[in-house]
């Protein structure tokens, strides 16, 4: 992607950049993320707990999730077109694990999500997963507005696989 962000508010972050903004659809917003070679994003929980959906554009991603309580801690192997949903209650970070390649994400996100950047705590060896398909039921985002109406469907068993 040589024009990473012509539409929406470039961020220059430590490792990668973000385009916030590029689209939006009612309450939910759309960004693009750039991350650099061995490189990885700060990571966040969202303070209500709101799920997050994202897609991987081009490279590879690892998202590594962990539950509020650290009690749970998942490394999640994407690969471009696969789309992950990070489940009410965990932080997320994504790794670029290129050497050579450049990382483009994507993700929808509730406008009204606050961010705490002090996610990870202590960090065990986390358990390998990949993403499943998207449910059907989870197709037109509404999850993102009013994720207790999909709780059932929002949980590890239900959205990852292990490897």
């Amino acid at each position: 992607m040589e024009n990473f962000c012509t539409i929406g508010k470039l961020e220059h972050k430590e490792g990668y950049d973000v385009c916030r903004n590029v689209d939006e659809r009612g309450e939910l917003r759309y960004d693009l993320t750039k991350i650099f070679p061995k490189q990885f994003t700060a990571g966040h929980y969202h303070l209500g707990d709101e799920p997050e959906l994202y897609e991987v554009q081009s490279g590879q991603a690892l998202f590594l999730i962990q539950s509020r309580d650290a009690e749970e801690t998942y490394l999640i192997d994407t690969r471009e077109k696969e789309k992950v949903i990070i489940a009410p209650g965990f932080s997320m970070r994504t790794i670029n694990p290129s050497a050579k390649i450049n990382l483009i994400i994507s993700n929808w996100v509730n406008n009204n999500v606050h961010n705490d950047y002090n996610a990870f705590k202590a960090i065990p060896e986390p358990i390998k997963l990949k993403p499943k398909s998207l449910p059907a039921e989870l197709e037109n985002l509404d999850f993102l507005i009013n994720p207790s109406k999909y709780s059932n469907l929002l949980t590890v068993n239900n959205l990852y696989e292990k490897i």
